[in-house]
């Protein structure tokens, strides 16, 4: 299971330091998913056996590299080269982690290298709907799901290299993108959007697509999506309070746009 050298743990795949954790294996990719419900003793030096991505679904830890220090918030997500040491201190529970074990197989028969993967990472705006539906898929486990998680990660790779730099974003897209996210729960239209940004909604309809890789609509549900998120891990709001603060017509319109981005309905994702 685990090999110690000089204090450090060794972790072979599927297996990890958390109190509670499962592992769905699909032959060269694997799923793991950590949770620390209660408060426990951590912080002790260790490495994976195979490259590894790690989401952290919620909670928060303080990560310590050679190197560098990383707060590891809700949202996070980042990239370990196999036999990189580094240790976490858990600071907010309960916390929970999603992450993907990729074996050198996985990786040749794609064509991907394990820089490409890390570039991914960083670039990748949209992980949180990808890993809430690779966890999805290894909790269901059944004849599909190693189809499915292999498209899920596929697809993540290609969005996240085909992404647009920002230094390459034109002013007025990272100003439609600012005001999205400063006004997520509200319904902006698109000739409001067009006026604050002094750009016409014709060339907004059609860049948008190029920059952010879906449409406009799609941005902005995304966006309530991701806060109700945290909503339903964090507050104490009914589903169609939650729909509501949101900025959702109606608790259907918020159940079937949720389902649509993580794979779960509202109702069960908030008991993951």
């Amino acid at each position: 299971m685990t090999q110690r050298s000089d204090h450090i743990v060794f972790l072979k795949k599927g297996h990890y330091l958390a109190p509670k954790y499962s592992a769905a294996n699909f032959d060269d990719l694997l799923i793991g998913i950590t949770t620390y419900d209660v408060p426990v003793k951590t912080g002790v030096w260790h490495s994976h056996e195979k490259p590894l991505i790690s989401f952290v679904l919620y909670g928060n830890n303080t990560e310590y590299r050679k190197e560098k220090t990383i707060e590891r918030t809700a949202g996070s997500i980042d990239f370990y080269h196999s036999g990189e040491i580094h240790k976490n201190v858990y600071s907010k529970f309960p916390s929970k982690h999603i992450s993907i074990e990729l074996d050198r197989d996985f990786l040749l028969n794609y064509g991907y290298t394990e820089t490409e993967v890390e570039l991914a990472v960083k670039k990748n705006s949209d992980a949180v709907f990808t890993f809430i539906k690779l966890m999805h898929e290894a909790t269901v486990n059944d004849l599909h799901s190693k189809s499915a998680v292999e498209m899920l990660f596929i697809a993540f790779m290609e969005n996240s290299l085909r992404a647009k730099n920002e230094a390459q974003f034109p002013t007025w897209i990272k100003s439609v993108r600012d005001i999205l996210n400063d006004r997520w729960n509200e319904n902006i239209s698109l000739t409001e959007l067009s006026e604050c940004v002094n750009v016409h909604p014709t060339s907004i309809s059609k860049y948008f697509r190029k920059y952010f890789s879906c449409t406009l609509g799609e941005y902005i549900r995304k966006l309530k999506v991701r806060h109700s998120i945290n909503l339903l891990h964090t507050s104490n709001y009914s589903l169609t309070e939650t729909a509501h603060v949101c900025g959702f017509a109606d608790q259907s319109h918020f159940t079937r746009v949720f389902k649509s981005c993580t794979g779960y309905l509202p109702k069960h994702y908030s008991k993951v």
